[in-house]
């Protein structure tokens, strides 16, 4: 039933998505890729969410903590409220901070835990991201162990990993993303929480690929 679920929402996701970029008429804007040539004649290239500006919404589920703060709730079916899953969606940017399209984090504790992104650039293409490895409430942990308390202001300055350190990986494409492999990281960088847990930072994901 979860996976029937997790299955419907990344395709709910995906079809919206797709219905804009194919929309007849539409014409999107060719942005140019903010990218650099690697030792191995890969291509890495960075994607930046800012914080609390670039969140759309989050599930409302008990999975959800600091990270489904100061956005709109994606409302959960009564059963799965208390389930190890969060989903997020986000507005994405390049390396320069332009907005060039949106994103969408799915993240499951059930097992071994996975999260999985998708990241849609109208004029470009679709790119899936998959990694393993982030517990529950990897976040909350990270910072208060540099000293938040829950109900309170907090500043700083914390980087949180959320892949291993091998990293995630690039696991498909669409578009100019089409048959390029590789790895990603995941990394959180929190320079403050207020005192109703809205996080204020940044989300950085940092990828080297090549093709097929």
């Amino acid at each position: 039933m979860k996976i029937v679920f997790l299955l419907a929402l990344v395709l709910g996701f995906g079809g919206t998505l797709a219905g804009a970029h194919y929309a007849p008429g539409l014409k999107h804007t060719r942005l140019p890729s903010q990218t650099a040539v690697v030792a191995n004649g890969g291509r890495a290239e960075q994607f930046l969410i800012r914080l609390p500006l670039d969140r759309i919404a989050a599930t409302d589920g008990e999975a959800g903590g600091l990270r489904a703060k100061g956005a709109d709730a994606m409302l959960l079916p009564a059963q799965f409220v208390g389930e190890p899953l969060l989903v997020e969606h986000f507005k994405v940017r390049d390396s320069t901070g332009t907005v060039i399209g949106v994103a969408a984090r799915h993240w499951s504790g059930t097992g071994e835990s996975t999260s999985t992104w998708s990241v849609l650039i109208p004029s470009r293409g679709a790119l899936v991201m998959s990694g393993q490895g982030e517990e529950r409430g990897a976040l909350e942990a990270a910072l208060r162990s540099r000293g938040y308390n829950a109900g309170k202001d907090w500043s700083g300055d914390a980087k949180v990993a959320m892949t291993r350190d091998t990293g995630g990986v690039v696991a498909a494409g669409t578009g100019e993303f089409q048959g390029l492999i590789g790895t990603y990281t995941e990394t959180w960088t929190v320079a403050g929480v207020d005192e109703d847990g809205k996080v204020s930072g940044t989300i950085e994901l940092s990828t080297v690929t090549s093709r097929l």
